[in-house]
C-alpha cells in the first residue's frame, strides 16, 4: 500500500532514501510528482501575492496566476530532470527510463511547498534561496537513488545539471524575458510590476522627522 501524499512530500522533506524508492515504483508516482510541481509553483506565486495586491489584479488573473505559476515551475524542473536523466549515463548511472525520473526528481520540488513564505518582506528572498538548496538537496538524494549513484557522485550529476539548465536559460534568455512579461501582463494585466518591498515605502515617508 503506498503512503498518502502527505507522507510521501513528509519523506521528500526528511531526504529519506525508502520515500524516493517507493516513488519511483508507484503506479500513482508520477501524477504525485506532478501535483507536488503544479503546488509548488502556485505556492510560490501565492508567496507573491503582495505584489498581485499591488498591482491590483482580479480574481481571475489572480487565479491564472497561480495556474500559471504551477506550470511555469513544471517546465523548469523538465528541463533540470531531462538534463540530469541524459547525464547520469556519463557518470556510470544505470539509465533508468525517463518517466521514474520524472516521479523521484518531480517530489524532489517538495520544500517548494512552502514558497509561499516569500512574501515575508525582507527575508523572502532568504527563505526562496533556502528553500531551493533544500530542493537541490533532495535531488541529489533522489538522483542517487533513481540512477544507482554514489551520492558524491549524484550530487556531482544534479549540480552539473543544475548548471547546464541554468547555462541554456541563459542562452535563450531574451525568449524567457520575453515569455516572462508575457505572462506577467497576461496574468495581471499590468506591465511592470509593483514588489512587496514598494508597500513599506509610504511607511517610511510618513515617518515623523526628528
Amino acid at each position: 500500500m503506498d503512503p498518502s501524499f502527505g507522507e510521501f512530500v513528509g519523506g521528500a522533506l526528511r531526504l529519506d532514501r525508502a520515500t524516493f524508492d517507493l516513488v519511483e515504483h508507484s503506479p500513482f508516482g508520477l501524477r504525485l510528482a506532478l501535483t507536488v510541481l503544479l503546488l509548488a509553483g502556485a505556492s510560490e506565486t501565492l508567496g507573491q501575492a503582495v505584489v498581485l495586491v499591488l498591482n491590483r489584479v482580479s480574481k481571475l488573473r489572480f487565479a491564472l496566476a497561480l495556474g500559471l505559476g504551477g506550470l511555469e515551475l513544471a517546465v523548469e524542473a523538465l528541463v533540470w530532470i531531462a538534463t540530469v536523466w541524459l547525464l547520469a549515463g556519463l557518470f556510470g548511472g544505470y539509465r533508468a527510463s525517463f518517466a521514474p525520473a520524472v516521479r523521484v526528481l518531480g517530489l524532489a520540488y517538495a520544500p517548494l511547498l512552502f514558497g509561499v513564505l516569500v512574501f515575508l518582506p525582507y527575508i523572502g528572498p532568504v527563505l526562496a534561496r533556502l528553500l531551493r538548496v533544500w530542493v537541490l538537496l533532495a535531488a541529489v538524494t533522489g538522483t542517487s537513488v533513481v540512477f544507482g549513484l554514489v551520492p558524491v557522485v549524484a550530487a556531482v550529476a544534479a549540480v552539473t545539471g543544475f548548471l547546464a539548465r541554468w547555462l541554456l536559460l541563459l542562452l535563450f534568455g531574451q525568449l524567457g524575458n520575453i515569455a516572462n512579461r508575457w505572462l506577467w501582463r497576461t496574468s495581471t494585466g499590468h506591465t511592470v510590476p509593483l514588489r512587496s518591498t514598494d508597500a513599506l515605502l509610504p511607511l517610511g515617508r510618513n515617518e515623523p522627522r526628528g
